[in-house]
């Protein structure tokens, strides 16, 4: 730090010297003129070079006067910036996983550095994370992905406080359970969470009516290529909006998601505490676009997911029950068989500190040959177990 304080002050004393030189420069005679009366002579020179020395010491002097003006400005630059995130791993184990497939793995679950401006109403803000997450679903297998990059970044307007405009990598607005999953009360996405929408690239808008939160996005291109990939059917453009708000301490959100030429998902969020309980209820309704919808069966499916997390002290006691119907939609499983999916998880979870938890998962899921044994056989249920440790940055 003294070195870069040291540095800093000769750049300035050059910068000041610089605008010193500038000055005499200005003063010089023109060209062409009569230099004979204008240059000084050796005598002269020898005369003004005390001064001049005498001069730039006294500019020195002043500049090591305030030797932290330089640090005090970068302290400043630091001191608003927020920085957050996390990192989480542990052991993931699925059963049902599948012919030559493994059913358990050592996963880097997430990892993300965040940073942002942490003024959020300037006029111009910023965020930018960096990181992965390589978390599965009660329906999916554990791998680790491998593949750390940006997961979302968007430049932020706020030009009055009850309105903000963001354009970027940007996360959804829909959903209850968030992708980067220290954030929930689970290891383990559940069956709702696993077909929620991820990054995309985008715009979104947003205005605070009163209390009453409405925002709207748009977007083309996901994050994930694989994203709602259906045969050679993709969704190239997205949009979604969504209404929050708040009545008798209960937090309410209702949101539309539609996914161009392929889907459409709309749902809402219920949150209430009381006491030392947590409750949450989401409800989400999928149904295929006319274009693609004659490829199943059913057009749309079903499903709802309730959350109750009490704490004791450092310890918590997560509990989430799943129900979906799906019909013959394969919205969730692409399995005609698997017209009706039943999922518990419970997720006992000790903080070691405020940010930093260790916790285990212990899973279940049912679905009419919705999975597949190590023999390659149909199987109607899965049993799911982790240990994962995880630390946020605040």
């Amino acid at each position: 730090m003294l070195l870069r304080c040291s540095c800093m002050d000769r750049i300035s004393t050059f910068v000041i010297l610089a605008c010193f030189i500038g000055v005499l420069a200005i003063n010089a005679p023109a060209i062409g003129e009569d230099t004979a009366q204008t240059q000084p002579n050796g005598d002269d020179q020898k005369c003004q070079a005390p001064a001049l020395n005498t001069r730039i010491a006294d500019l020195e002097k002043k500049v090591d006067q305030h030797p932290d003006s330089n640090q005090n400005i970068l302290q400043s630059a630091i001191d608003g910036i927020n920085f957050a995130g996390g990192i989480s791993a542990g052991k993931f184990y699925t059963s049902n996983a599948g012919p030559d497939t493994s059913d358990n793995a050592w996963l880097l679950s997430n990892i993300l550095a965040e940073i942002s401006q942490k003024d959020k109403n300037a006029l111009l803000g910023f965020t930018v994370a960096v990181g992965e997450t390589s978390t599965p679903s009660l329906l999916s297998i554990p791998a680790n992905k491998n593949s750390i990059g940006v997961e979302y970044a968007s430049v932020k307007l706020t030009p009055i406080s009850e309105f903000h405009a963001e354009v970027g990598l940007l996360r959804p607005i829909a959903g209850y359970e968030c992708s980067y999953t220290y954030n929930n009360k689970n290891a383990f996405l559940g069956v709702l969470a696993s077909q929620q929408p991820y990054n995309a690239y985008g715009a979104q808008v947003g205005y605070d009516f009163k209390g009453v939160q409405v925002s709207g996005g748009y977007y083309r291109d996901r994050l994930s290529g694989e994203e709602y990939v259906m045969g050679d059917s993709k969704p190239n453009e997205s949009w979604e909006i969504t209404v929050s708000g708040s009545v008798m301490d209960t937090s309410m959100t209702a949101y539309n998601y539609h996914l161009e030429s392929l889907r459409n998902l709309t749902g809402a969020v219920l949150e209430h505490s009381f006491g030392n309980v947590d409750l949450a209820l989401n409800v989400d309704y999928w149904f295929w676009d006319d274009g693609v919808k004659d490829i199943h069966e059913d057009s749309s499916s079903i499903g709802s997911a309730f959350y109750i997390t009490p704490h004791f002290g450092k310890f918590s006691l997560p509990l989430r029950l799943e129900y979906v119907n799906q019909g013959r939609s394969g919205i969730y499983l692409d399995t005609a068989a698997a017209k009706e999916i039943y999922a518990a998880t419970l997720s006992p979870t000790y903080h070691i500190i405020d940010n930093a938890y260790i916790r285990a998962d212990i899973g279940y899921a049912r679905a009419d040959s919705g999975f597949t044994g190590s023999s390659g056989n149909p199987k109607e249920d899965r049993f799911v177990v982790a240990a994962e440790v995880g630390y946020l940055f605040k």
